[in-house]
């Protein structure tokens, strides 16, 4: 059984077309801008190769707020030339495509020349349209948070009609739109089946699914706190992290993932730090986030009894109870100083 001919409309396909009023993101998602008044994206024609070549389906991946409308215009032809008002023979994709013409005048010629309009439809049927040139546009009206990617078109439609009598392949008929419905559904499950390799694919699949497997490992990812970067390094690496749980060797290495830099570790060096303290010393600005995602992950991997304590090295005068007169307490001159009991200094201080 032959499997359906499909046409994805990726990054450089939509760049050669016309696009206003969208941001294009992730390769392919047109993001719409809330800034802009008008909101219109027209392709570049798809080549079904040959003259009277029939289309199937068409599917998108559509992310819509309440206010906004999505309309998707498609005109099927074998022939790119129509003739103007003036009675001039123009190239429709050349009209299409250019920034000095009319968005909505281009919207009203594709309507005049009998192209197709889909409200708020993410998946349709083309049964109706044969032409070698697919013509497809894309228009949103209203303000809110608003994306299309993903797109899609089938040149067949179905899997299953060359398996009926020749009596029974009459196209666009109700048989033929029944069998669609199941046709749809296989396609949609093959694919998935042909896109499972890059689930188990550490480096192409999605975030959801590493923190998935990192459970699988005992590793706590949930919430959506860390990088995507620091999530990937994290899961490739559980298996080793977790043989070396509760070593100084994890401790440092689950540092240098999360802070793309070596820290340095003292033993016993807190202030009236017990046998298991450990003090981490980090040269660059610990924000209130990245502190708690250190805290949360180093938690998972200390040994039970250590008490790890973060200390923040910058060329501040600021002091607490974790610095010292031999290591990290510079204090340059003309400063304000601020220690634990909120006393201020001012001008150069010398500590005896």
């Amino acid at each position: 059984m032959a499997n359906d001919i499909w046409y994805s409309i990726k990054n450089n396909r939509i760049k050669q077309g016309y696009v206003e009023g969208f941001d294009l993101e992730n390769d392919s998602t047109l993001v719409l801008d809330q800034e802009k008044r008008d909101h219109f994206a027209f392709l570049k024609p798809i080549d079904g190769v040959v003259d009277g070549a029939n289309w199937g389906r068409f599917s998108c991946n559509m992310l819509l707020s309440e206010e906004i409308v999505c309309y998707i215009y498609v005109i099927a032809s074998d022939f790119k030339d129509f003739i103007t008002g003036e009675g001039e023979s123009t190239d429709l994709e050349t009209y299409l495509t250019d920034p000095e013409e009319k968005s909505f005048a281009k919207i009203s010629l594709m309507t005049n020349l009998g192209g197709k309009r889909f409200v708020n439809t993410p998946d349709f049927l083309l049964y109706d349209l044969t032409g070698r040139y697919l013509f497809v546009a894309i228009e949103m009206i209203g303000n809110g948070d608003a994306s299309v990617g993903g797109i899609r078109v089938g040149a067949r439609g179905d899997n299953f009609m060359g398996a009926f009598p020749e009596v029974y392949r009459s196209r666009g008929s109700f048989f033929h739109r029944y069998l669609s419905i199941f046709s749809s559904i296989y396609n949609d499950i093959s694919e998935q089946n042909d896109k499972l390799y890059e689930m188990l694919d550490l480096d192409k699949c999605s975030p959801e699914l590493l923190e998935m497997y990192g459970s699988w490992f005992g590793i706590d990812l949930r919430g959506g706190f860390l990088s995507e970067e620091v999530l990937r390094t994290i899961v490739k690496e559980a298996y080793l992290l977790n043989r070396m749980k509760g070593t100084r060797w994890v401790i440092e290495r689950i540092l240098n993932i999360m802070l793309g830099e070596d820290a340095v570790l003292l033993e016993n060096r807190l202030q009236d730090g017990g046998t298991y303290d450990v003090t981490i010393m980090v040269n660059k600005k610990l924000t209130e986030e990245l502190r708690h995602q250190l805290t949360f992950i180093l938690d998972q991997f200390r040994p039970i009894r250590t008490r790890i304590r973060l200390l923040q090295m910058e060329k501040e005068a600021v002091m607490d109870g974790n610095s010292y007169l031999d290591m990290n307490a510079t204090i340059p001159e003309q400063k304000h100083v601020v220690l634990d009991e909120e006393s201020l200094y001012d001008g150069a201080i010398t500590l005896l």
